[in-house]
């Protein structure tokens, strides 16, 4: 993969969980109709004690290594400033995951979090939290003019496009830093 792929990372927060859903079809569909190359769409919902549950979660690039890991990579990113998340245990980061998988959704979650300014990590967090339901969605090369019309249905959306990388290049140096044994074993 090109390490200059443009990686779009999107939030939107929803009034309800039926809009949220809308949009969440409405962006696994452009997939299938051949208009994107690579996506991860996931569905947060908040609980009515505070936590966000996946509600479900796809990614057009299941087939590949990375591919599992997109959608997990963009939640870590915001773990430490949205409310608890519930993952659901096939998301690439919950509790079916392996060592490796969960190694490279780091790995891709790390470059994330080194290369979105930290205001704009808040600001889309605070938007998640904000919501009654709400969508992360990462589109790989694409803008975020490509990617905001996908959100008809949303109240807010908070688009950064300013992420570059190689995901297959990060997911596999992150699986093997973790596989490595430290100098201490």
């Amino acid at each position: 993969m090109n390490p200059f792929t443009p990686i779009t990372l999107a939030v939107a927060v929803y009034a309800n969980r039926q809009t949220a859903l809308e949009d969440y079809h409405t962006i696994r569909a452009v997939k299938t109709e051949g208009e994107f190359d690579h996506l991860a769409v996931a569905v947060l919902t908040k609980r009515s004690d505070g936590h966000v549950e996946v509600d479900r979660h796809d990614s057009t690039a299941k087939h590949l290594a990375w591919g599992g890991a997109l959608v997990g990579a963009s939640m870590l990113v915001f773990a430490p400033v949205a409310a608890p998340v519930v993952f659901a245990t096939s998301v690439g980061v919950g509790g079916g995951a392996t060592t490796a998988g969960l190694a490279g959704a780091g790995g891709i979650a790390g470059h994330y979090w080194h290369n979105i300014p930290k205001s704009k990590v808040r600001e889309m967090g605070d938007l998640l939290e904000s919501g009654d339901s709400g969508l992360i969605v990462t589109a790989v090369n694409r803008l975020g003019n490509d990617v905001r019309p996908l959100f008809a249905h949303a109240e807010t959306v908070i688009i950064d496009d300013t992420i570059k990388a190689d995901l297959e290049a990060l997911y596999d140096d992150a699986i093997r830093a973790a596989t490595v044994p430290s100098e201490e074993d």
